[in-house]
């Protein structure tokens, strides 16, 4: 049976449509605080703008921060140490390309060529101020400042500095470790030094030098007395 269509009235012909009601309203609200949108929408476009220019202006850092480092390096290599000092320095201008930080590293590197052990343990400091987190650079600036004091005697300061290399997961826990075990010896700490060196062991069984460490753990043992070993 076939339902008879609903009649409109003429109260439902007048009134206004939702969809042009929500409309009308919408637009009422832009044309009121057209000044806000139009403040808005310049502000969304200044910040896209600002992000824009500032990933093209690191990138171009980056593409220049390159090729002055492939120069810097080349002199590095040719042993022209104080040409690549002069080529560091400009490279650590680029400070938003990661090549500065390697910039400092090679300029520390160059003092130590240079024989400058102070200019270059100074660098090398800046460099461990820049480079917080722990990273492979981080390694290779604290395992480098702990070589270079304990090769000018000052290895109270070394062995802390070979401690945090040795913590960092990179390549060099290994040369950290025994670094902190040679220092710990010469600073008359003998217990650190053979647990440096035990550790050593466990950490790389089939290490080439495992012998020669066996030897140095028997000779600190020596010393040490029976009992005090801490087995």
């Amino acid at each position: 049976m076939a339902h008879a269509s609903k009649r409109l009235s003429r109260r439902d012909i007048r009134r206004p449509d939702q969809f042009v009601t929500l409309t009308g309203r919408f637009f009422h609200f832009v044309t009121h605080y057209r000044t806000h949108f139009i403040a808005a929408a310049a502000a969304i476009i200044i910040i896209l703008l600002g992000l824009w220019g500032w990933e093209a202006y690191g990138a171009r850092q980056n593409r220049l921060a390159a090729r002055e480092y492939g120069s810097a390096l080349s002199l590095y290599h040719e042993g022209r140490y104080l040409q690549a000092v002069d080529a560091f320095v400009r490279l650590r201008s680029y400070s938003a390309s990661s090549y500065s930080r390697l910039a400092i590293l090679y300029q520390a590197k160059s003092y130590l060529a240079l024989e400058n052990p102070v200019k270059a343990a100074a660098t090398l400091e800046e460099l461990l101020q820049r480079e917080r987190k722990e990273t492979f650079l981080r390694q290779i600036g604290l395992l480098t400042l702990a070589s270079l004091q304990e090769r000018t005697g000052r290895c109270k300061e070394a062995v802390s500095r070979f401690a945090e290399a040795e913590k960092i997961a990179g390549p060099f826990k290994d040369d950290a470790l025994l670094g902190k075990a040679r220092c710990s010896l010469q600073n008359s700490d003998l217990k650190e030094a053979l647990n440096s060196y035990r550790q050593y062991l466990i950490n790389y069984p089939g290490s080439e030098r495992s012998g020669e460490i066996s030897l140095r753990i028997q000779e600190i043992e020596a010393k040490i007395g029976p009992g005090n070993t801490g087995k």
